[in-house]
């Protein structure tokens, strides 16, 4: 069993990887202007934040929902205040770091 939740949790932090650049992707076009991508922020982080809970991974559970939080709180604003782009920006940066330390971590690179 514990040799399963290890691969699990391998295979969760190579996903939050790949999200990762989904969510550089995701705010390169909110500084075009885009403000649909806080929905898809919000599912992303939501996604990360409750398997990270599972898996035991607080610190990313925590991360991500607070970026969960604040895509949701934009839910139809047609344009975006740059103080919440640049908070995003500084939360996916310390969510990342933290996903690439774990990863470091678990040898799973």
């Amino acid at each position: 069993m514990r040799e399963r939740i290890k691969q699990l949790a391998g295979e969760f932090l190579q996903r939050c990887s790949r999200d990762m650049v989904s969510s550089r992707d995701l705010l390169a076009r909110l500084s075009a202007g885009d403000t649909g991508v806080f929905k898809e922020l919000e599912y992303l982080a939501h996604r990360i934040s409750g398997t990270g809970a599972s898996l035991g991974f607080e610190s990313l559970s925590t991360r991500a929902a607070a970026i969960e939080r604040l895509s949701e709180a934009q839910a139809g604003v047609v344009t975006a205040d740059q103080n919440v782009a640049d908070r995003l920006m500084e939360y996916i940066t310390a969510l990342e770091i933290d996903v690439d330390r774990l990863i470091l971590l678990s040898g799973d690179d």
